[in-house]
């Protein structure tokens, strides 16, 4: 049976993006990923280029979705996790039949600058992303499910 896991973000541009293509790359046929925001914006120019350059990945089909729209069509996840603090403090559906609500603070990448500083702070978010995916790839194949997760991930915190 495959793990079903929902990114969520403010607006599922970059950071949600970025999980979504990420564990289905290195978490194989083993996951299903989706990502939405709490509010829909637009993909993320600089996530689709980081993404293609740092994993060999085309993200630019990648469309963003809302994440009441997933809780409105029933659709059931093990995995819900909020890559960002904004979504964290937002009020989120809560779906059915969940193994588990998951928060990572990953770095924000927004920010003013040149292309080269905006593009870093993406890359910086990626890397981070990567860690805890990698993480949470292992736990879940090796069965550590909910206590195995580290203390930082856990939603209430």
């Amino acid at each position: 049976m495959k793990t079903k896991v929902l990114f969520i973000c403010s607006h599922n541009t970059t950071r949600s993006q970025m999980a979504q293509a990420l564990l289905s790359k290195y978490g194989g046929d083993e996951f299903e990923v989706l990502s939405a925001g709490i509010n829909a914006g637009e993909l993320n120019p600089m996530a689709v280029e980081v993404i293609l350059e740092d994993e060999n990945m085309d993200i630019s089909s990648y469309r963003t979705n809302k994440v009441l729209d997933f809780f409105k069509e029933g659709l059931h996840f093990h995995y819900v996790i909020t890559v960002c603090d904004e979504a964290k403090k937002e009020a989120c559906p809560i779906f059915p039949g969940l193994d588990g609500v998951l928060h990572w603070n990953i770095s924000s990448p927004a920010c003013d600058g040149t292309p080269a500083e905006k593009k870093a702070k993406v890359i910086q978010s990626k890397n981070e992303l990567k860690v805890n995916i990698l993480k949470l790839i292992e736990l879940i194949k090796n069965q550590h499910i909910k206590a195995g997760f580290p203390e930082s991930w856990h939603a209430n915190n």
